[in-house]
């Protein structure tokens, strides 16, 4: 693991998740107890005036935030990176990425019940916040059928992990 030259070995906090399942609660608590800098694509997207329904523009976004969260990492600024990660071969990325950059990598699982996210939703649809993308149902349970979720070799993988299955106080 490699080191700045304080001595600081820079943290890359990830989220495996789906929408509804408190990533962005946690994150914003992280950011605010000085845990690292949080990127969050939704949020810029938002400040940015774009709608989340625009996947094109997102997905351009998303790869410059990220190339931007590993210069942080390799310049020794701890990262929290708040996307949800549903996929292996994401994650996969992200921890060779981190290990590349000489970091360490915190996860946070969400381990959440179906019945549980879509109530979290119809909250988050109603209240209407910025940046917050109206999910329907259907998408969610499209999202439940892609979600992968980690296996015991990725969690030993990594330098730490939490797996959440409780109320994160949204």
């Amino acid at each position: 693991m490699a080191t700045t030259r304080g001595g600081h070995t820079p943290t890359l906090t990830l989220f495996c998740g789906l929408p509804g399942a408190g990533k962005k609660t946690l994150a914003r608590r992280l950011e605010a107890g000085g845990t690292g800098v949080r990127i969050c694509t939704d949020d810029w997207q938002a400040e940015l005036g774009r709608p989340h329904a625009d996947g094109e523009f997102q997905g351009r976004l998303q790869v410059v935030l990220y190339r931007h969260a590993l210069d942080l990492l390799r310049h020794g600024t701890d990262v929290i990176l708040e996307d949800g990660l549903w996929l292996r071969d994401e994650r996969t990325k992200k921890f060779c990425d981190a290990r590349t950059c000489g970091a360490r990598i915190d996860l946070h699982v969400f381990d959440v019940s179906l019945d549980t996210l879509w109530s979290r939703l119809q909250g988050r649809n109603e209240s209407a916040a910025p940046g917050a993308y109206p999910m329907t149902f259907d998408e969610l349970r499209w999202a439940w059928s892609l979600f992968q979720p980690p296996t015991a070799e990725e969690l030993a993988s990594v330098d730490h992990y939490v797996i959440h299955s409780g109320a994160l106080d949204h």
